[in-house]
């Protein structure tokens, strides 16, 4: 699932293969943070902007912008999708790699 892309925001947000949010700013803040660590800084919201900037390298704005995927994300999130894709993900490796060994 994404969130936004760079075409129409200053951010890439996006669901990836890990099960986290990948937050990317510029090809210099590429920076995936799982659920676990979104919902602790959603408990305390302010925060974020500040954080964001310090990370990112943002405006504000664009923090704020960047708390609505972190929202979005948050409420998506699903660990049991999350587990079964994973699940699914190494089958298929381990199928190609027995497909290349034989």
């Amino acid at each position: 699932m994404s969130y936004a892309r760079w075409s129409n925001s200053c951010w890439y947000a996006f669901y990836n293969v890990n099960g986290k949010l990948s937050l990317w700013y510029d090809m210099d803040h590429i920076i995936d943070i799982s659920y676990e660590e979104i919902s602790d800084m959603l408990k305390q919201e302010e925060k974020i902007p500040e954080f964001l900037i310090g990370v990112y390298g943002c405006t504000e704005a664009e923090a704020h912008e960047a708390i609505t995927y972190m929202k979005y994300f948050a409420e998506e999130y699903d660990p049991k999708v999350c587990e079964e894709y994973q699940k699914e993900y190494g089958d298929l490796i381990k199928r190609l790699k027995d497909m290349r060994d034989e």
